[in-house]
């Protein structure tokens, strides 16, 4: 199977933002700034991690703002994907949806699309933030 690129251009209106996502360094302040909730905050949102990126989902209201993080929100075309509020894929949501699914079928959705590293993060496991596990996660990221 060939691959295509995916370019990304600006969407307006942007989506509603149901999860904050980051990588690199601003992966490693979301997880400070979560820290910093207090435990009523902390419980409202999920999380999913690997080594290098983090992804928050909540109400927009709870989700913590960090400089270099990436808001993410569902498109009705593509129920299964988080996508960026302010920027749409080029093959069009629908389409690049399907292309995903059929190139990682055991990705469990909902699945965060984070274009500036290139990386997807399976949600479905997201579970409720504790602060042990932030901190835990911290510790361990490079």
């Amino acid at each position: 199977m060939s691959l295509v690129p995916v370019s990304w251009t600006p969407r307006e209106p942007p989506l509603p933002a149901s999860a904050v996502a980051a990588w690199g360094e601003p992966a490693r302040a979301l997880g400070a700034r979560l820290l910093r909730l207090d435990d009523a905050s902390l419980a409202r949102l999920r999380g999913a991690a690997g080594p290098r990126a983090i992804v928050v989902l909540g109400d927009a209201a709870d989700l913590p703002w960090v400089d270099g993080v990436v808001y993410l929100g569902t498109d009705a075309d593509a129920p299964a994907l988080l996508l960026p509020t302010n920027a749409r894929p080029s093959a069009g949501a629908a389409l690049f949806a399907r292309a995903l699914a059929r190139r990682f079928p055991a990705a469990a959705p909902p699945i965060a699309v984070l274009p500036g590293p290139g990386q997807l993060v399976p949600c479905a496991a997201a579970s409720p933030l504790a602060r042990g596990r932030v901190a835990r996660w911290l510790a361990e990221a490079p």
